[in-house]
C-alpha cells in the first residue's frame, strides 16, 4: 500500500502549488519488493541478498553489506535532509492489522510534534509503539536526530492487491500533513472519530495445534469472554476455544490456517481516550474538514 500511495502522491501533488520540497521514495530495496510474496512463506521483509531487515539497520554502515550501505545512503542523503518524515507501511505478510499511526514517546517537544503529526495524518487510531523505541528502526533514529517522524500503517500485508481505502489512507494522510504545515493550500480532512490505543497490548497464542478459525478481524471491538475463534482438528472437532480476556479491539489478527501451540494468533489493544480529548487545541488554529 505504501508503494502504491507514494506513486500516487508523486503523480497528484502539483509542484506549482507546493511550498517547500516533498521527497518521495516509493521503494527502498527493489529485491525485497520483488521477493515479498506469500509463496516464499516469509514472515518479514528480508533482503534476498544478505538476509537483513533494513528497518533494523539505521543509521546504516557504509562499510557493511548491501543492506547496510543502502540504509546509510537513504538515512544520510534523504532523511537527514528533511524537516519531517513519514514511513508509509502496509503490514507484514503475516499480519491483518487495523489502520493506525505510530509515534514515539520520550523525546520531549519532538514527541509533541510527532503526536500532532499522527493525529493530523487522520487514520482512525494512534499508538505509541515501544517496539520501535530503541536504536535501529528508522523512526527512532530520525527522532534521535531531531527530525519528527511517524509510521502510518494502512494495508493488509498478506493481500498482494491493496484495497482502495487502504491506499487512500496513506495518500490523504500525507496531503493532510502538507496542508497542516502550510506546504499545500486546502483543508485538513480529519475523521469523525479518532482514538488513542494504549501501548500495553495483549498477545494471544494458540492454545493448541490445529486449524485456526478466527471470528473477529482487525478493527473489531470485542467484549470480555466473547469468542475470538477456535482451533479444530481436521474433522472439525474443537480442540480449543479462544476468548477475549477483557474488553479490547483487535489490533492484529494473524491470518494463519495451520497453527502450532504457542503461535501468536492475535494482538489485542485497549482503547484509549479520543484524540481531541488529549489534543484539544490541535485543529483550533487551522481549517479542518470532518469526513
Amino acid at each position: 500500500c505504501g508503494v502504491e500511495a507514494a506513486g500516487r502522491l508523486y503523480a497528484e501533488v502539483d509542484p506549482q502549488q507546493l511550498t517547500g520540497k516533498l521527497l518521495i521514495v516509493p521503494v527502498v530495496n527493489m529485491p525485497v519488493l520483488q521477493f515479498r510474496t506469500p509463496m516464499f512463506a516469509l514472515t518479514k521483509s528480508l533482503s534476498p541478498i544478505d538476509g537483513k531487515d533494513i528497518n533494523e539497520l539505521f543509521p546504516g554502515n557504509p562499510n557493511g553489506t548491501v543492506s547496510d550501505i543502502l540504509v546509510h545512503k537513504l538515512f544520510h542523503d534523504v532523511i537527514l535532509a528533511s524537516d519531517l518524515h513519514v514511513d508509509l507501511r502496509g503490514g507484514e505478510i503475516t499480519e491483518s492489522h487495523l489502520m493506525h499511526t505510530i509515534y514515539l514517546e520520550g523525546f520531549g517537544n519532538l514527541t509533541t510534534t510527532a503526536k500532532q503529526m499522527a493525529a493530523v495524518f487522520g487514520l482512525p487510531y494512534i499508538i505509541f509503539e515501544p517496539e520501535y523505541a530503541r536504536p535501529g528502526p528508522l523512526v527512532y533514529e530520525a527522532m534521535a536526530r531531531g527530525i519528527p517522524s511517524i509510521v502510518s500503517e494502512s494495508g493488509l500485508g498478506f493481500n498482494p492487491q491493496p484495497r482502495e481505502e487502504e491506499v487512500a489512507g496513506h495518500v490523504s494522510g500525507v496531503l493532510n500533513l502538507l496542508k497542516h504545515f502550510g506546504m499545500l493550500p486546502g483543508e485538513v480532512k480529519r475523521p469523525k472519530q479518532q482514538r488513542f490505543l494504549l501501548p500495553d497490548r495483549i498477545e494471544l497464542a494458540a492454545p493448541a495445534t490445529g486449524i485456526f478459525k478466527h471470528i473477529p478481524d482487525q478493527g473489531d471491538v470485542v467484549r470480555a469472554g466473547e469468542p475470538l475463534g477456535k482451533i479444530t482438528d481436521l474433522d472439525g472437532s474443537v480442540l480449543a476455544d479462544v476468548r477475549a480476556p477483557e474488553d479490547v479491539i483487535v489490533h492484529e489478527m494473524m491470518p494463519r490456517r495451520l497453527v502450532s501451540k504457542g503461535d501468536r494468533i492475535y494482538h489485542l489493544a485497549r482503547l484509549g481516550p479520543p484524540v481531541l480529548e488529549r489534543l484539544p487545541t490541535l485543529f483550533s488554529n487551522s481549517s479542518a474538514q470532518v469526513v
